[in-house]
């Protein structure tokens, strides 16, 4: 089977290919697009990401290592909305409500990886194309705020990022 190094080079190596593919389509049934060079990192980042994240139910690989720190920061980025309902209900300034907000998120980021690495086992179902769409999907109405092409990219990249993992294993498995 590839590594972790096999999957992120392929997919770094795959994406100005993706890249020329999508625009060329795009712009044949549309228009061309022009990027900001900030669309072109998060769209780069999503494909390699994409490329390795099938493995994220390996507990040792460093996708799940990340996928554990994004659990974290994204459960204190989430809880932040409510900073709001912890000054009013805990009658607490701002400072000391914001450092309650980052242990709080902290520990249920925590508790959520140490729940995702034991309800999920090596090549069960995050090595499935259908988990890849669903992701994708998820991804496009996460961005929607952004223009059409943008989210559709961003779907795609990690669609095509995720497949590509998936092509690799199966052609090394035989």
């Amino acid at each position: 089977m590839p590594n972790f190094k096999t999957h992120i080079i392929s997919g770094i190596i795959a994406f100005p290919l993706f890249f020329l593919i999508f625009n060329l389509i795009y712009s044949y049934f549309f228009y061309d697009i022009y990027y900001v060079p900030s669309e072109i990192f998060a769209s780069f980042l999503l494909f390699v990401l994409g490329s390795d994240f099938p493995d994220v139910d390996h507990h040792n690989a460093f996708i799940n290592k990340f996928f554990r720190l994004f659990l974290v920061i994204g459960s204190v980025y989430y809880i932040f909305d409510y900073k709001q309902i912890f000054i009013e209900q805990f009658n607490l300034s701002s400072n000391i409500s914001s450092f309650l907000i980052i242990v709080v998120g902290i520990l249920i980021g925590m508790i959520l990886g140490f729940i995702f690495n034991k309800l999920t086992k090596h090549r069960g179902m995050w090595h499935s194309i259908i988990t890849g769409v669903v992701i994708s999907v998820l991804i496009y109405f996460l961005n929607f705020k952004y223009r059409s092409p943008i989210n559709l990219f961003y779907s795609l990249n990690f669609f095509v990022g995720f497949s590509l993992h998936l092509l690799l294993d199966k052609v090394h498995k035989n």
